[in-house]
């Protein structure tokens, strides 16, 4: 199969050379065992006064819970709910902000705030759901502030009142956004069809947000945007309630005897092998949140397509993504993981072109196709990447890595996109965007060589 995929191989936190590139199902599983029975043999003083005899690492017995099934679907109702109500309310925030008197500046200083705080509310949230039995309440816990946040959007008067309410939701979606991975990471701890599983999983957030934001689309043009408010509210109480079933820990990681477990802080993820994941992130994120901070605005109001199209078009991409979602986890497994982040790249670069020339609206749904694609490609991969790369004792720690990442895009490319969009225009964002993007994509194209861990 060729040289392993990165892992920690001892307790100093040494990284193996790697092969991000490789094909074949095995190239990322197995990353937690290897470093873990890696720490075992540096605990194990007998093998090291025998250097002659050969070490033969030994796959660790997969020990799969015993309610596996129960617990894998109660998490993708977790994430069904929490998507169908971000799909009813998320997508029409700026419409929203706007129709209450809100300015584009305005509208930046609400995206802006909200991911500047979620940003680092990520990293702590990580920390805090690396201790035993906090995840369960984590999840439960920002789920129901998150309802109490988009109630009291129902309601408000003015643009002003949701500048707190955004804050709020900054410091509640990380948190159950962060327990729930770092929980799905403990439930497929050496399930050998990690990819494809996670790829599932996250196919049931793309079609609840499919089916949110048509539904709601034309149900904001029927009541009002309060009423999608209202039934995100809904959903995230029962996504609360559901989460609420899980047990307290999820165990299948078989310890390795005489092992202690190695706590692993965020320098050692940083500089380890979730460095290239990290960067892809941004390289995706940033245009992808400066193009769509505006994009709403653009259709609806710009070209005079009306919030229903722009709901169309919006969930014609999330449905496209359940499919490709599927058919990403297997081309994970096959091709890479960087051949498959380097094709959702290219098929942003595709749409990114596809808005600047301004097509009839019969380009748009075609290019929703491909965004639809593109964002399958891309999510997949990272989320994968994202929950193998690290050792079981500090899977919290790289999900809050990974949200912070994308939530370090994302506030840049909210602070930066309306005030572009409002200076120059929407298309040289969109030009700006394409040529980001295929940035990332040679990135990727180059971890696919087999190189090491300082090349990165």
């Amino acid at each position: 199969m060729g040289r392993p995929a990165p892992c920690f191989t001892s307790a100093m936190i040494h990284v193996r050379p790697m092969t991000f590139g490789q094909s074949g199902p095995g190239r990322l599983s197995g990353c937690v065992g290897n470093w873990q029975t890696s720490v075992a043999g540096k605990s194990d003083t007998s093998t090291e006064a025998a250097p002659t005899q050969p070490t033969v690492e030994l796959p660790r017995p997969l020990q799969v819970a015993p309610d596996f099934w129960r617990l894998y679907l109660t998490l993708s109702t977790v994430i069904f709910c929490g998507f169908v109500a971000l799909g009813s309310a998320g997508p029409f925030q700026a419409l929203y902000a706007v129709s209450l008197g809100a300015t584009l500046g305005q509208v930046a200083l609400l995206a802006g705030g909200y991911t500047s705080i979620a940003l680092f509310a990520g990293l702590a949230w990580g920390r805090l759901a690396d201790r035993p039995g906090r995840r369960k309440w984590l999840m439960v816990g920002g789920m129901c502030l998150l309802g109490i946040v988009h109630l009291a959007s129902a309601l408000v008067p003015h643009w002003e009142w949701l500048v707190p309410l955004r804050f709020i939701e900054g410091l509640a979606i990380p948190a159950h956004q962060v327990a729930s991975m770092a929980m799905m990471g403990d439930l497929l701890a050496g399930h050998p069809n990690r990819p494809r599983l996670i790829s599932a999983y996250r196919m049931s957030g793309s079609l609840a947000f499919s089916v949110a934001i048509v539904a709601s689309g034309a149900l904001s043009q029927a009541v009002g945007y309060a009423g999608s408010y209202i039934v995100a509210t809904a959903f995230f109480a029962i996504g609360a309630a559901t989460a609420a079933t899980l047990p307290g820990v999820v165990r299948v990681d078989v310890a390795v005897p005489g092992t202690t477990p190695t706590r692993v802080g965020f320098g050692e993820l940083l500089t380890g092998p979730m460095r290239p994941v990290l960067i892809l992130a941004l390289a995706f994120g940033l245009p992808f949140s400066m193009v769509y901070s505006v994009w709403p605005i653009w259709i609806a109001n710009e070209l005079g397509l009306g919030q229903a199209t722009y709901s169309q078009l919006w969930g014609l991409a999330a449905f496209a993504e359940v499919p490709f979602m599927l058919a990403a986890g297997w081309m994970i497994g096959r091709a890479g993981a960087p051949r498959t982040f380097t094709l959702g790249l290219i098929a942003f670069s595709a749409v990114y072109c596809v808005y600047l020339i301004n097509p009839p609206i019969e380009g748009l749904f075609l290019a929703q196709v491909v965004r639809g694609l593109g964002f399958a490609a891309y999510t997949a991969t990272s989320l994968t990447m994202a929950i193998e790369l690290a050792p079981a004792t500090a899977r919290g720690r790289a999900a809050g890595l990974y949200q912070s990442a994308q939530g370090l895009a994302q506030i840049t490319g909210n602070w930066i996109g309306p005030p572009l969009a409002g200076a120059f225009g929407f298309r040289p964002i969109y030009a700006l965007a394409a040529v980001a993007v295929l940035g990332g994509a040679a990135y990727a194209l180059r971890i696919a060589r087999p190189t090491t861990q300082t090349d990165l």
